[in-house]
């Protein structure tokens, strides 16, 4: 049975610190989908690889384990100790834009991009119903890190942001992207309002094509922020509309930005999802997954687990989803729960 290694990027360290190969093994087990025994850490030359063995890997199991976070590049494992080949392996995934799309901005509290990847990439494999595209929504996108991992990854994306500053940034940076990388692609911003005007929000929406012929041929992808209340996201997105929901809930000083305590946000996970929570299970579809992540110095992880419960999703509990814990810096200690809409 072949045997294969996946050095593990070197950028993933910095993320962690520590924690950064367990959470390695985390991601693989729940996201690679393959593999028959359990990776293990193993060092060649003194450098970390994550090893396991499996049957011949297929194209889509080899592009899966590419678009791992903590990938660097993977290799076919050959010869003994004293006399070890690595064989690289390459995939045939291409990205809709270049992965610096997420890397590009630079700002105190963002989401680390590699972090969003591995959230991204539990999601995708939690997901239980059939599809053939993916709507991801992040219903508090902040400046967007989120919406531009998916669109690199080719799902249409979508996102609510209580602060219209940083969803004016966020809409002047993917038109600047898409004007300077030459793609094809339309754009459109409207207003949009409640039952007697009982809100009101502006949507900014990007249809983009990678060529002019994929442009004729309907080979399009969206990208959408709506800089609005997210608690009236059933009323700006369809129901039963998107397969992932995914959001780093607001925690610490850079994540409550003056605009959101002034228009009534929260910094209490709890407060808000029993807020949103109802209003974000109605735009997604049965069988979804909705990945959240928080700051455990702020919430318990049984009381975000309840609160789910409580707006019935299905909490996954297996022991690698319990093991996701990791310390960002001093004052966070970041969790992460995956479930399934019932």
């Amino acid at each position: 049975m072949p045997n294969y290694v996946i050095m593990l990027n070197p950028g993933h360290n910095r993320v962690y610190f520590d924690s950064a190969i367990q959470m390695a093994i985390k991601e693989f087990t729940l996201a690679a989908g393959c593999g028959n025994s359990a990776p293990e850490i193993i060092k060649i030359g003194g450098i970390d690889y994550l090893r396991f063995d499996s049957e011949i890997l297929s194209p889509e199991e080899i592009n899966r384990l590419h678009n791992l976070s903590f990938t660097y590049a993977i290799f076919e494992k050959r010869g003994g100790s004293g006399d070890v080949a690595l064989h690289p392996i390459t995939g045939t995934f291409e990205p809709f834009v270049p992965a610096s799309f997420s890397q590009i901005l630079k700002y105190t509290g963002k989401t680390n991009e590699l972090f969003t990847r591995m959230c991204i990439n539990i999601a995708q494999n939690t997901i239980q119903h059939k599809h053939d595209s993916i709507n991801l929504l992040d219903p508090m996108m902040g400046k967007g890190t989120t919406l531009y991992e998916g669109f690199i990854r080719g799902f249409n994306v979508y996102g609510v942001e209580l602060d219209d500053g940083l969803v004016t940034e966020s809409h002047n940076f993917v038109k600047r992207f898409m004007e300077k990388e030459r793609y094809k692609f339309e754009q459109k911003t409207i207003k949009i309002s409640g039952p007697n005007k009982s809100f009101r929000a502006e949507r900014h929406s990007f249809t983009v094509a990678r060529s002019k012929d994929d442009e004729k041929a309907g080979n399009t992808r969206t990208i959408e922020m709506i800089a609005g209340n997210t608690i009236h996201s059933d009323s700006y997105f369809k129901k039963d509309f998107f397969d992932i929901i995914m959001c780093d809930l607001p925690y610490g000083v850079q994540h409550d930005s003056a605009a959101r305590k002034a228009k009534g946000g929260s910094r209490n996970p709890i407060e808000l999802l029993k807020q949103t929570l109802p209003v974000w299970r109605g735009v997604l579809k049965p069988g979804g997954a909705i990945t959240l992540a928080w700051n455990t110095f702020v919430c318990p992880r049984n009381e975000i687990v309840k609160t789910l419960e409580e707006s019935s999703f299905a909490v996954q509990a297996t022991e690698p989803h319990m093991q996701l814990r990791h310390r960002v810096d001093q004052a966070i200690m970041r969790d992460m729960v995956v479930a399934i809409k019932l």
